[in-house]
């Protein structure tokens, strides 16, 4: 882990050595949390470069996905080839796509249920 030095005015400095005390906590746990909450994402981003950026400098220390899930047992799902177009199913009213009265979905069956 890394040193950093951190100058802060003197009621900011006191504003989070109490909160640190009343959190049962270090004040550098709080910053490190702090700095983790509010740049998230971009520390993410940042991570994600790197090792993309590592991953095109050497590539031989990578896997598939195919051998990652191999290696921890996952068995990887084959796809089955379709026999035939899919056909649209039949409604309550027995036509294929159309909503006949006892199929009008969640909102116009909640409208009728106020009446």
């Amino acid at each position: 882990m890394k040193r950093l030095l951190v100058s802060m005015d003197e009621e900011r400095y006191e504003d989070l050595r109490r909160l640190a005390f009343e959190k049962k906590a270090p004040m550098a746990d709080l910053v490190r949390y702090a700095l983790e909450k509010v740049f998230e994402d971009q520390l993410d981003r940042i991570g994600g470069e790197r090792g993309l950026e590592e991953y095109l400098r050497d590539p031989s220390g990578t896997m598939t996905i195919e051998e990652y899930m191999e290696s921890r047992g996952i068995e990887i799902p084959r796809r089955r080839s379709p026999k035939t177009a899919a056909s649209p199913r039949p409604s309550a009213n027995g036509r294929a796509g159309a909503r006949g009265p006892r199929d009008q979905g969640p909102r116009r069956k909640l409208a009728a249920a106020r009446r």
